[in-house]
This record gives C-alpha cells, sequence and structure tokens, in this order.
C-alpha cells in the first residue's frame, strides 16, 4: 500500500470514529466483580475531579477503530508511519474535528452532546506512535468542542491506565494543558458569532476546558506521586506495562515478524480479559511460543554478524546465543530454567493459576527487555 493510500483510509477511519466512537475503557474480566470503586471509576468520565486507579489491569481500552488504524500501520514501510501519525495529529489542530449529536441549540457545543474523532488520535499516538509530538500538538489545539472530548478522554486514560505515560512524561502533559487553559480568554474576546449554535458552541467550550484542564493537571500530579510510590514500596511494580511498551518498540525497531507483535499482544489480552483458568493457559502457552520465537529470530539478527548455522529449535538456539555471546551464560541458564517453568505450569496442566499468569507474564516482559536491549546495543537488526 503506497502512502498516500494509507493516508487516505486512515482519514476514513477517524472520519467514521467522528460519527460513531468507539474509543472506551472498560473493566478488565478478573475485576468485573470487583469493590464498588473500581465499578465507579468508570462513571467519572468528565468529573471534574478524577482519582487516578492505583491497579491499571483492572481495565482494558477497546476499540474496533483502533484496531484498524493499527492494521493500516502495519501495511505500511517503517520509514512512512510517521505520516500516519502526523496525519491523524492534523486534526488536534483543526477546529472542525468534531460534531453535534443533538439539535438543542442551548447545549450546543457541550461534551456529552458532540462526538469526536480526537479521543482515538490520542490512544492512537500514545499507544503506537510518538508521544512527544502528541504533546506538542495538544499544546497547540483548536479550541472546540473536540478539544473538550479529547480532553474528558485524556483525563480518562490517566485514571484507568496512568502507566500509558511516563514520570517525565507527565510535567509536559501539564505545561500543555496550561497553556490550553491561557488560550480561552482569546476565545472569548473574538468577533461576534453569526448564529445562536456557534456562539452556545463557544461559550461550552470556555465553561468546561477550564476546568477539565485542571482536572488533568491534577491527574497528572497524583500520577507522579503513584510512580513514586510505586518505586519506594517493596513488591510494586507500575513500571511493567511500560516496559512492555518499550519491548514492542524494540521488536518493530529491530525487525522482529509481525506475528512475534501479535502473539505478545493476544497473551497481554488474555491475562487482562482471562475469566477463566483456561484462558489464562491459552495466555501462558503464546508467553512460551513468544520465547521460543524471541531467541530463534534473534539468531536469524545474530547470523548475519557472526555467521554459523542457523538454529531452528529452542536449545540450538539459546547455545548458538550463548557461543557468540549475545546472552552470558548465567543468562543462557536462566532462559533455560525459565522455559521449564513455563512449560511446567502453563502448558502440561489442564489449567494456569492467575499466580503463575502473573509470574511468567511479568518475566518474560522484563526478559525480553533483555535480550532486545542487548541485540540493539550490538547493533543487530
Amino acid at each position: 500500500m503506497n502512502l498516500q493510500d494509507a493516508v487516505a483510509k486512515a482519514g476514513q477511519i477517524l472520519d467514521e470514529e467522528r460519527i460513531i466512537p468507539t474509543a472506551r475503557y472498560w473493566l478488565a474480566a478478573p475485576a468485573a466483580s470487583a469493590a464498588a470503586p473500581v465499578v465507579v471509576a468508570l462513571s467519572e468520565r468528565g468529573a471534574p475531579r478524577r482519582n487516578v486507579q492505583e491497579h491499571p489491569e483492572n481495565f482494558i481500552f477497546r476499540s474496533i477503530n483502533f484496531d484498524l488504524l493499527c492494521a493500516l500501520l502495519d501495511q505500511v514501510p517503517k520509514e512512512d508511519r510517521s505520516a500516519i501519525f502526523a496525519a491523524s495529529l492534523s486534526r488536534i489542530s483543526n477546529r472542525d474535528s468534531y460534531r453535534h449529536t443533538s439539535q438543542e441549540v442551548l447545549s450546543a457545543g457541550q461534551w456529552r452532546q458532540c462526538s469526536s474523532e480526537l479521543p482515538l488520535v490520542a490512544e492512537f499516538n500514545v499507544r503506537r506512535g510518538d508521544k512527544l509530538s502528541f504533546v506538542a500538538t495538544l499544546s497547540n489545539a483548536a479550541l472546540s468542542p473536540g478539544l473538550t472530548l479529547l480532553l474528558v478522554h485524556l483525563g480518562e486514560m490517566i485514571a484507568l491506565d496512568f502507566t500509558l505515560l511516563t514520570d517525565e512524561e507527565y510535567p509536559q502533559i501539564q505545561k500543555a494543558v496550561e497553556s490550553i487553559r491561557g488560550s480561552i480568554p482569546n476565545l472569548q474576546g473574538q468577533a461576534r458569532w453569526h448564529t445562536p449554535t456557534e456562539r452556545n458552541t463557544v461559550h461550552w467550550v470556555c465553561r468546561e476546558v477550564p476546568a477539565l484542564c485542571d482536572s488533568v493537571s491534577e491527574e497528572c500530579r497524583k500520577a507522579r506521586y503513584l510512580f513514586l510510590k510505586g518505586a519506594l514500596v517493596p513488591g510494586m511494580n507500575f513500571e511493567i506495562n511500560q516496559d512492555r511498551g518499550t519491548v514492542l518498540t524494540f521488536l518493530e525497531k529491530l525487525g522482529f515478524t509481525e506475528l512475534l507483535i501479535q502473539s505478545l499482544d493476544e497473551a497481554e489480552r488474555l491475562y487482562r480479559t482471562g475469566a477463566t483458568p483456561f484462558d489464562l493457559k491459552n495466555g501462558l502457552g503464546h508467553l512460551r511460543s513468544f520465547l521460543e520465537q524471541l531467541h530463534l529470530q534473534a539468531c536469524a539478527a545474530a547470523q548475519r554478524k557472526f555467521g554459523g548455522l542457523l538454529p531452528s529449535k529452542w536449545g540450538e538456539a539459546l547455545k548458538y546465543l550463548r557461543d557468540n555471546a549475545v546472552l552470558s551464560k548465567q543468562e543462557e541458564a536462566f532462559a533455560s530454567q525459565f522455559y521449564v517453568l513455563m512449560s511446567d505450569t502453563g502448558v502440561h496442566p489442564l489449567i494456569a493459576e492467575r499466580e503463575y499468569a502473573r509470574l511468567v507474564r511479568n518475566m518474560s516482559i522484563e526478559y525480553g527487555l533483555l535480550v532486545l536491549t542487548k541485540l540493539d546495543k550490538l547493533g543487530l537488526r
């Protein structure tokens, strides 16, 4: 697919999202019977003060249009993907990136009476694109109900999955929303509007955006506190989701197959939404396959530098990486024993317990990050 067609198709998806929004957070299956505060968190969308949830694993983001954008992105050469992200981000600076969903004139422009593609743009760029570009574009957002909905959803993202952004990125978000808040007086002082709908739209934007900016800024403060808490309290690991994102970035950067990435994504989906031990067992099966293919594909990259016979089996791959000093002796031993643990607890039994699922999921991510970092430093791609 050429880049022009890809950008046009991305535009079609975003146009559909404006008409029928799909970007939404849900309770993960294990949290469906959780305590009331977890359930209530989903009903706080747009509230002036959101509670930032300490356990993002209780929530999951779903959107068919997000999935379509990702599928489209995967069909575009890596060197052209920045254009897809840039095209989506351009909608943040377009004041027409919304639609009225009601004919009521007095409430025209109120966020509950509008829909927009900008929440999807935020999710797409934060999860798959360049977060710094998203923050820079946010600072120069056009003042419209689209921006109001974007701020509502940004508050949702932070409140329900604060690990999507890093401790270092939150101050940049705060600075961006402060810039937006400061631009409201300029909108209020503009020339007269031609219709009551236009006048009321501006009224609601000027009324709702400042409070949402304050809310997002406070959520940023609380998210940074939770990162600090996670760093100081033994046993807490809020950064595992960030490490998983880094693993995905390395897999794309180093040229690993899309199937390997999809395998890790499916394991994560089953872990987040697994309602039964059988779901968790299937997830562990994907993680075991991920570990096998990670080493086999790493060998393919290493062979271009070190030569030798390309391994085709798990044990051969592990030995090849050890013989060529990609892995140390201790790392080889760890990987071998970890593979045995995955097989014994996740593959041979009929079911898998959540404790084992959590252990294997977290260790797979962290070990994968170790291997991919080593490959990147060696220049193997």
